[in-house]
This record gives structure tokens, sequence and C-alpha cells, in this order.
């Protein structure tokens, strides 16, 4: 080495050492991008899954929302509203000829510009529909986020939210069940009565078959909800959360029900039937049974671990049916993003 040899012996010594550590460092900086380009869940952050959740009014569409977002954290979740996107207030004289099930009676344009922003990474202006008030106000920028949550009566109306959309998912309540759950919400959360409750939802009966039941075809996974024992829906002395539910799945993108089947039973101690839907091209499962949100997270750990780590560092599991929306919801999360990179 010719052109150290007049260096000092610590000079040389501390040239090399310096070497070897810009060596280490690049080599460890070359092993860090690599695993991270073939994780899933960083290349997640670089493009927002979106979830899109449509259902009739009561049907828990803002439950579910809530629940997915209490496992992912509000850290990375941004959430966005199609009650935000009524065209007029509440006391608007329009909605005497017209119901909110109607989607001329909301701003689709916006809505689909919005989700298509926030999917892009961008940031949008926000909007809040306040139901005690029943005003419109707007508010300041809200921004992307790793997953994006779209919920409302029209989220899966058009062809451009569909596309926009990588997880659709459809809430099927029995319509009894659906009642008492949209009555006990509006008269305890919004403060209306009970017969102004029961005269919006006959009112708004036909627009539901037409706008928002058909809905249900585009769903990639759709969520039914009925009482096992209907008598009970019907005392009012039973409180809903202990009426017993029997929880419907149907999946149309390939859900490995095995795996799945053998972890409710097994893990949860539930009573599941399947079977393939060779029509509708479908899975469909029948949940019935209790089960704690300890075993739904032992059941999420088994059935996606990959997820594990993109998760809140404290995620929320619920119990009941909704635990299980949220355990079956992240198994199709982890299904799509697997799909996604391929």
């Amino acid at each position: 080495m010719p052109a150290f040899a007049n260096l000092p012996t610590g000079r040389i010594d501390s040239l090399l050492h310096t070497f070897l550590v810009a060596t280490g460092i690049i080599l460890i900086a070359l092993i860090w991008k690599k695993t991270i380009g073939e994780n899933d869940y960083f290349k997640l952050s670089r493009k927002p899954f979106v979830i899109g959740i449509s259902g009739d009014s009561g049907s828990g569409k803002d439950t579910l929302s809530n629940a997915i977002s209490a496992l992912f954290g509000k850290h990375s979740v941004v959430t966005l509203s199609g009650d935000d996107y009524h065209h007029w207030d509440r006391h608007k004289p329009l909605w005497q000829v017209m119901t909110h099930l109607n989607p001329m009676a909301n701003d689709l344009e916006s809505f689909s510009k919005d989700l298509i922003n926030l999917a892009a990474g961008k940031s949008i202006r926000s909007r809040h529909y306040n139901h005690e008030t029943g005003k419109l106000t707007t508010g300041g920028n809200l921004d992307s986020n790793d997953i994006i949550i779209a919920s409302g009566l029209h989220t899966l109306h058009l062809p451009i939210l569909r596309e926009a959309i990588d997880l659709k998912i459809f809430l099927n309540i029995e319509e009894n069940l659906r009642r008492r759950l949209k009555i006990e919400r509006d008269v305890n959360e919004r403060g209306y009565s009970e017969e102004k409750v029961l005269a919006s939802i006959e009112k708004r009966a036909e627009d539901g078959k037409k706008f928002i039941y058909p809905q249900k075809e585009y769903a990639d996974l759709c969520f039914s909800l009925k009482p096992i024992n209907s008598s009970h829906l019907h005392d009012r002395s039973h409180q809903l959360r202990s009426v017993a539910l029997k929880l419907s799945v149907e999946s149309k993108i390939g859900l490995n029900q095995y795996d799945l089947t053998r972890v409710l039973v097994g893990v949860c101690g539930l009573h599941v039937d399947h079977q393939w839907n060779q029509s509708a091209q479908s899975i469909e499962l029948s949940i019935e049974g209790d089960v704690s949100p300890a075993d739904i997270e032992m059941a999420s750990a088994m059935l996606c671990p990959r997820l594990k780590d993109f998760l809140d560092l404290s995620p929320i599991w619920e119990n009941g049916p909704l635990g299980l929306m949220q355990l079956i919801t992240l198994v199709h999360i982890d299904q799509l993003l697997a799909r996604r990179y391929v």
C-alpha cells in the first residue's frame, strides 16, 4: 500500500475502521431496503388500502368502521362518511319530497373525488354533517393515511367509487333487527322521538329496495345478522346486547373457509357451517356462539400473522359478531394485500 506507506500506523487504523463502518452501514441499508421492499405491509404505506362499507340506515356501518379503525389505530386510519355529503341541511324543504337514500340527495361526485384523492395520497377539504343540529359544516384539511375507510349509504353505488375501493363490504341486517338498532340509535344518540324514527323508516323503505340493497351485488364481503330467537327482539325487556345473533358471511374473493372454520371451531368454540354457492360464485359461512375479544385476537394471530406488526400497539378487539367481523375483515385484507404484490 504505497499510498499509505508514509502515514502513521494510528492514522491507517483509523481509516480502516472508518472504511469498515461505512461498508457495514451500506450493507445494512441494502439489506433493510430489500427486506422492506419484500414486505407487503411496508408497501401498504406507499399505497393506501381502501375499505368501502355500504348498507341501509341503521345497519351498523359506523360501528364496523370504528371497530376496524380501533385495530389499526387512529394514527393509521382516515375515514370518509357518506353522511357528510348530503346536499342540504336537515330542515331544507327538498327533504319533504326526497329521502337520504336517494342518490340524487347526496353529492356523490364530491364523495368520489375525495375518496380518489385520498387513495392517491392527497389531502382533501373536510366537511361534516352534524346529526344533532342537522347542519352541514366545512373543516380543515384531511390527510390521506395507510388505511382509508369510506362508509355510507351509497359507497358501492357508482362504478367510479367501486373501482377506488380495495375491499367492498355490504351490511345486510335482518329487517326487524335493523329497525330496533336504528330506533335505539336515533332516539338515544340523535334525539329523535320513536314515532318520528318509525315514520322515517316507512318513508325510506321503497328507496332502500331501489338504491341500497342492489349494492350487495358488488360487494366482495357481505355480513348478515339476524336474531336466533326473534321473540327476544320484540320483547323490549331484552336489551339488544343480550339478544343472541347469528352471523352469516358471504365472500366472493376466495376466502379459505377451511382454515377459518378450523380456527373458529377449535380456538373460539363456535358452531360453523360453510358451503359453496355455485350460482353466486361465493363462499357462505353461518356462525353461532359467544366469543371473547381474547379469542378473536388469538384467531387473528393464527390466520393472518403478517398483519400483526401493522396493527396498533394496543388494538381494541370486540366480542361477539362485531369481533368476528373484525377478524374476517382482517383475513380479507391479508389476502388482498398478498394478491396486490404477486
